[in-house]
């Protein structure tokens, strides 16, 4: 359960509020005059490209995440971005639970489908350093940790995304208003088979951040045939060519847990 919501919140996979007392966000609907167009999206990463988020709970902030392609690179034989996601709690949240991930995806820069997922997280007592690298022309996936040395070897579907990856494979691809993109990910041991669909459009202001004519992506995972039901997650991605993931919601079917919200920052 926990990896799975650190990874919500992430792909962002984690994998975000308006249930606090205040909002750092508005979503507007467009005028009757004003027609919000999803764009072709650019067919290449930018290398240094980086965002920056915050994570909100009850109006408060509670966390930080970044999202950074590093450089283009060579892994297995094949040429690939780079891309790391980063996440850490606040200072006062980190006494009461220590939140420190850093996860690379290694996408193929031709066939956007992950070479290597790499994955090191620190979250309270629990700590992980592992890998797992994907021959997706002959379906498999060979797991290694780090900390145990342990090795095991999955079938995946040929074109399988990781969590991560599956950001970049959406912000990549051509959608429209009311299509679905359909996607394999690995996740956990696990063969999930993920459906984003682009349904709403309207204005996204983030304060002191900028305004963006945007869409809002809703991904819903299946599990052998029965939908994940953790967490409703809706992310609104900017409309234009830059495809730029701007604020993530999280709704939890935990009632303790919440709505928990993610917010653009800043983009380098």
């Amino acid at each position: 359960m926990r990896t799975k919501m650190s990874l919500l919140v992430l792909t962002a996979v984690f994998f975000i509020s308006g249930c606090g007392m205040t909002s750092s966000y508005k979503i507007k609907e467009p005028k009757k005059e004003e027609v919000i167009k999803i764009e072709v999206p650019k067919q290449k990463l930018r290398v240094g490209e980086k965002f920056t988020y915050k994570a909100e709970w009850m109006g408060v902030d509670v966390g930080f995440a970044t999202l950074m392609v590093e450089e283009i690179t060579e892994i297995n034989g094949r040429e690939v971005y780079h891309i790391t996601a980063k996440a850490q709690t606040a200072s006062f949240v980190a006494k009461l639970f220590k939140v420190e991930d850093e996860i690379s995806t290694y996408i193929d820069t031709e066939k956007l489908y992950p070479v290597r997922f790499d994955k090191k997280q620190k979250e309270g007592k629990h700590e992980k350093d592992e890998y797992v690298d994907f021959d997706q022309e002959k379906g498999r996936a060979v797991y290694f940790s780090r900390l145990t040395h342990e090795k095991k070897e999955f079938s995946v579907p040929k074109g399988v995304q990781d969590p991560v990856s599956c950001i970049y494979y959406f912000r990549l691809s051509n959608i429209k208003q009311g299509e679905a993109l359909f996607a394999n990910v690995h996740l956990d041991d696990k063969n999930w088979f993920l459906e984003t669909r682009a349904a709403d459009m309207g204005i996204v202001k983030i304060n002191n951040v900028g305004s963006w004519q945007a869409f809002m992506a809703q991904p819903m995972s299946w599990f052998q045939g029965e939908l994940n039901k953790n967490a409703k997650v809706s992310i609104w991605f900017s409309a234009d060519q830059d495809r730029i993931p701007l604020l993530i919601v999280v709704k939890s079917s935990i009632p303790l847990v919440g709505t928990v919200t993610i917010t653009l920052q800043k983009i380098e």
